[in-house]
């Protein structure tokens, strides 16, 4: 039996239907998109304000983050170090902007994107660009940012 449904239901046939038919939305999917967009430009705020507990605000937790082929789990809030802007800073960088975002799967309560960002220097210089799947969810009355993969 896998550790899932040991986990939550000792088997049950309606554990996998739990898992393989989530539950429909009754919101259209472009209302789905416009709410999560807005918890992203929401956290692309916080993050360009430096503020590391507004960041926090857009994300749901657990959060999960898959960097290369290793997954990071957040329990709570605050696991970004207080010099994470700091250290940034040492780099040059002055802002970080979205540079392209795809929809690219919608669910009930639930939107995917591919996300590209650049950081940039205060005079426009690129010092990094990133490619991520950023995966928001809709849940406890608010969008949040649960799943990250670099």
């Amino acid at each position: 039996m896998c550790e899932f449904c040991l986990k939550h239901g000792e088997g049950k046939k309606e554990d996998y239907t739990r898992i393989f038919k989530p539950e429909k939305s009754d919101e259209s999917k472009e209302s789905l998109i416009k709410g999560a967009i807005e918890c992203l430009d929401n956290f692309g705020k916080q993050f360009n304000d430096e503020n590391l507990e507004g960041m926090d605000d857009y994300l749901h937790f657990p959060h999960y983050l898959l960097s290369g082929n290793e997954l990071i789990e957040w329990k709570t809030r605050g696991q970004l170090p207080t010099s994470f802007f700091s250290d940034l800073i040492k780099q040059g960088w002055s802002r970080t902007i979205t540079s392209f975002r795809e929809v690219i799967l919608v669910s009930a309560n639930k939107v995917h994107f591919k996300v590209k960002y650049i950081r940039e220097k205060a005079d426009g210089t690129i010092i990094s660009e990133h490619e991520n799947i950023w995966i928001l969810i809709y849940k406890n009355k608010k969008w949040g940012i649960v799943f990250r993969s670099y």
